[in-house]
């Protein structure tokens, strides 16, 4: 057995180990060799603090700039309204939706009855959670909702209201 084990490598064997292993080295080393000699720091593809400061900064905010102004050019600012809008209206007059949905809440001091022509269907009272139907009083401070613009909303009641309004209303009366 110890014949198997036995450190068969001589002088000659140990110079051949030795340089196929230069040789590898070599084969694999020579590329990144001649990579780094033909190196250009133009060509880098990392990107340097520097060049983001001096080249591609300024570039991308004239071209932001541009496109603001281009796309302010082509149409002009629609006014978008977020909040309530308060309207004060008189004995008679019939709020209802313009087209699509609006929101609306009867103010203190004020009186108003809900208006439809359509059975069963009326307003939505999402503080009560229930649907107002044609002829019921209106809840002070209640928000409703006229869900579409087929003659559906309100009637004032008292001499003067104030309505918060949300969405697109007409007023008729």
């Amino acid at each position: 057995m110890k014949k198997f084990f036995k450190n068969e490598f001589t002088a000659g064997k140990k110079a051949a180990v030795l340089t196929a292993a230069v040789l590898c080295a070599a084969a694999i080393l020579s590329p990144v060799a001649a990579g780094a000699a033909d190196y250009i720091a133009e060509n880098d593809p990392f990107i340097t603090l520097s060049y983001l400061q001096e080249v591609f900064a300024p570039s991308f905010s004239e071209q932001i700039k541009a496109e603001i102004a281009s796309e302010n050019e082509e149409k002009p600012a629609e006014e978008v309204s977020v909040g309530y809008e308060v309207i004060e209206l008189s004995k008679g007059q019939i709020l209802t939706s313009e087209n699509g949905t609006v929101e609306l809440i009867v103010r203190p001091g004020s009186s108003a009855v809900v208006i439809s022509d359509i059975p069963d269907n009326g307003l939505s009272d999402i503080s009560e959670m229930k649907e107002i139907t044609d002829g019921c009083e209106v809840g002070i401070n209640h928000a409703l909702i006229i869900p579409r613009n087929d003659g559906r909303g309100i009637e004032i009641t008292s001499d003067k209201a104030y309505v918060l309004v949300r969405g697109d209303y007409k007023i008729s009366g």
